[in-house]
């Protein structure tokens, strides 16, 4: 793959999310219906809180929680808050790395803005990377 490959040419613009308080059983929703793997999770006016995947919501369960206590309770309470992020220019091949070393499917795309808080503007995942390789070759 060229050096010259950038997050910003594999990546999917925009990103399904919700806000912190969201019910988990909403958030479900829309990852059944936008039939994604997990959705973006914000706060205020729309900067990035964490994210909450399938494997959130297994790990509640099996922690012992009861479905319905989880699929009630806010999102905030069962997402992943530390975040593997990524800026739009970063190297692709870089982007590979991040996602290996971390064991995570996808990295939030990210611009930063005035007020130091990082706004979730797009999603690279796996498959986008493989799918945009694929279309190079």
């Amino acid at each position: 793959m060229p050096t010259s490959q950038r997050v910003r040419d594999a990546m999917h613009i925009g990103v399904i999310s919700c806000p912190s308080e969201t019910p988990v059983a909403a958030a479900m929703a829309l990852i059944s219906s936008y039939r994604i793997h997990a959705v973006v999770v914000t706060e205020g006016p729309g900067h990035l809180a964490g994210i909450l995947s399938q494997t959130d919501l297994l790990r509640a369960w099996k922690d012992g929680a009861a479905y319905d206590h989880v699929m009630q309770g806010p999102v905030h309470a069962i997402m992943t808050k530390s975040v593997i992020t990524c800026m739009p220019d970063m190297e692709l091949d870089r982007a590979i790395r991040l996602l290996n070393r971390n064991h995570v499917h996808r990295l939030v795309v990210v611009e930063e803005r005035n007020d130091g808080r990082v706004w979730p503007t797009g999603i690279l995942s796996m498959s986008d990377i493989v799918r945009h390789i694929d279309e190079q070759s």
